[in-house]
């Protein structure tokens, strides 16, 4: 089993990872500031749930969506930003 993860989400956009538990984050406020702000991560939910700094998070469908990524709630699936080649020299 792995330590759980935690991502603070401010204004819907992940600022901070920790690798730490939910009540030891509320033990340590001087620390972490606001526990409300701590959402938990999960890298083994096909995608779902893994986050990273600057990822957005989509609190209705407890998704973290990579910058520059789009979800479709309607499809649960994830479309990566297209892919821009460099021009001709």
């Amino acid at each position: 089993m792995s330590a759980p993860t935690f991502a603070k989400v401010e204004n819907g956009v992940v600022t901070d990872v920790r690798v730490v538990t939910y009540e030891f984050i509320v033990a340590n406020p001087d620390r972490y500031g606001d526990s409300e702000l701590w959402v938990e991560c999960f890298q083994d939910r096909s995608g779902r749930g893994y986050c990273g700094i600057g990822y957005t998070y989509d609190a209705t469908n407890d998704v973290f969506i990579p910058q520059g990524w789009t979800y479709d709630a309607a499809t649960d699936t994830f479309t990566p930003p297209p892919v821009v080649e460099d021009a001709p020299e």
